[in-house]
């Protein structure tokens, strides 16, 4: 079971907009991330290019946005029409087999999530080392794998909730919903798979100094840190930073 960003491209761009979005996810990411002024980055798992084009705005030398998704793609490509900024977006599949590229930079924010298995998983981090120079890094935002393993949690309030199987078990399904502005529900489906997981997965595609980051609240949003403290002290989702080693194949 996999979630086709073809047919929920406008809804998911619509959840964009959520003030989680802005005050935890993207001030993580860009906290993390710091400067880009100059650097040559790919964004993988772009969808319709929120984080691409904020890197471009932040100084990027030159930026490339790629989703497996052709929906995703055309609502990037026309926001670049109506908005240039010297964006070059791309149908890809960050799995598939290609030629060693030379950024200094990748982020993928939601990609790793969509791995079925370890298999799976370590034919994305294969792809995400093939589009990095040696000593190039990538930052990436996945589901919180602790959150099979957290008493309890509810996030309703932010605008969405989360939905476990069971048991931990590798593969076991990660759902999340959402109301829409039209009463509609949004549902996407992510699958768990274990810290260690995704650190070896890493490892054996030619990353090394992986990091694990928990996520953190804008200072836009001090006023209200109580609101905010069941994202932040039992998080969503978590960021791994990772650097490609000078002598990976």
């Amino acid at each position: 079971m996999t979630t086709d960003y073809n047919k929920i491209a406008e809804q998911y761009r619509e959840v964009k907009g959520r003030p989680w979005r802005s005050l935890v996810e993207e001030y993580s990411m860009l906290q993390l991330i710091g400067s880009v002024a100059g650097l040559k980055v790919v964004d993988l798992a772009c969808g319709e290019g929120f984080f691409t084009r904020k890197l471009r705005q932040l100084g990027a030398a030159s930026i490339v946005g790629t989703d497996v998704s052709q929906e995703m793609i055309k609502l990037a490509t026309e926001r670049e029409q109506a908005e240039p900024l010297g964006i070059d977006y791309l149908v890809e599949d960050v799995r598939a087999e290609g030629p060693r590229l030379d950024h200094d930079l990748a982020v993928a924010a939601w990609l790793l999530v969509y791995a079925h298995d370890r298999e799976e998983l370590a034919a994305m981090c294969r792809g995400l080392a093939r589009q990095l120079r040696p000593g190039g890094r990538l930052v990436t935002l996945t589901t919180n794998p602790q959150l099979y393993f957290f008493p309890e949690f509810d996030y309703q309030k932010y605008g969405f909730q989360i939905h476990l199987e069971d048991q931990a078990r590798e593969g076991a399904l990660i759902r999340w919903t959402g109301r829409l502005k039209d009463g509609s529900q949004l549902e996407v489906i992510n699958y768990y798979l274990p810290e260690e997981a995704y650190a070896s997965a890493l490892e054996s595609a030619g990353f090394q100094d992986i990091t694990f980051y928990p996520l953190s609240l804008s200072p836009e949003a001090a006023d209200e840190a109580d609101y905010w403290a069941d994202m932040i002290n039992q998080p969503p989702a978590i960021m791994i930073e990772a650097i490609r080693a000078e002598d990976a194949i």
